[in-house]
């Protein structure tokens, strides 16, 4: 037997030997890799468990919450009507109802000045649109700023008016300034010179509508108009009388007595 048959068949048994441990050693590790991934789907399949319990869990609690919320509602409603039905018997005004909170001289003007608050809120917005803030910094300016930033600033600019006279308590005086307002605010629409009011309150009707505040003003005129100290002074504030200081007394003088006057 020649030399290269014993050669080629040690290395042939050499090569099944190092396969057969090659084969043992990917086979035990494919078997841990098996293993591993069987107990990872189990605790998957226990997470999955978990998780719909918690679904359900958190479905009856949502559904608990909700008929709470129904109770509650309807429970609120009934102490509401409770509240408002024992409040009519006793002669007072049921809960919720709305009580006038700015009275001048016993005229409600409450709803009027809500109106102005809103219509000052308004004009300032629209006025913010056209700052460097919201346009920014290097943005254009839009082309008839100067023009509406005039007319919303002089929409503006004669309500301090109002406030004197409210602040210092003179019907004549707010009545005057609601007339000079109403002026203003009729002629806004109607401009159409070179500064075109009517263009901006044309353009800018749904940021800021005249119709309400003229409403309001008119309202307050009226109301004022019809009071019945419309003519008087207006609005009475009750001074404290001041104590007037007393004539200054002269430096006593001796005075002679008489020798038979004793």
């Amino acid at each position: 037997m020649g030399t290269f048959p014993i050669i080629l068949m040690t290395v042939l048994g050499g090569w099944a030997m190092l396969a057969t441990v090659l084969a043992l050693v990917w086979g035990g590790r494919l078997r841990r890799e098996r293993l591993d991934h069987e107990a990872a789907q189990q605790h998957n399949a226990r997470y999955r468990a978990a998780v719909r319990r918690l679904e359900e869990r958190a479905a009856t609690t949502a559904a608990q919450f909700e008929a709470l919320e129904r109770d509650y509602l309807a429970l609120k409603r009934s102490v509401d009507a409770d509240a408002g039905a024992q409040a009519r018997e006793q002669g007072q005004p049921a809960a919720g109802r709305a009580f006038p909170m700015v009275v001048v001289d016993s005229l409600d003007l409450s709803a009027e000045i809500g109106l102005l608050f809103e219509h000052v809120a308004r004009v300032a917005a629209a006025i913010r649109g056209y700052s460097a803030f919201t346009r920014g910094h290097h943005g254009p300016e839009p082309a008839k700023a100067r023009y509406d930033l005039l007319w919303l600033s002089d929409c503006l600019h004669t309500f301090d008016r109002v406030g004197r006279a409210l602040a210092g308590g003179n019907q004549q005086a707010l009545a005057a300034a609601c007339e000079e307002l109403l002026s203003m605010y009729d002629m806004y629409p109607r401009d159409g010179s070179g500064y075109d009011s009517r263009d901006t309150f044309r353009r800018l009707a749904e940021r800021v509508p005249l119709g309400a505040v003229t409403e309001a003003m008119r309202s307050i005129a009226l109301k004022v108009a019809s009071a019945p100290d419309a003519g008087a002074t207006g609005i009475r504030h009750v001074e404290p009388e001041r104590p007037q200081a007393a004539a200054p007394v002269p430096p006593a003088t001796a005075v002679p007595v008489a020798a038979g006057a004793a």
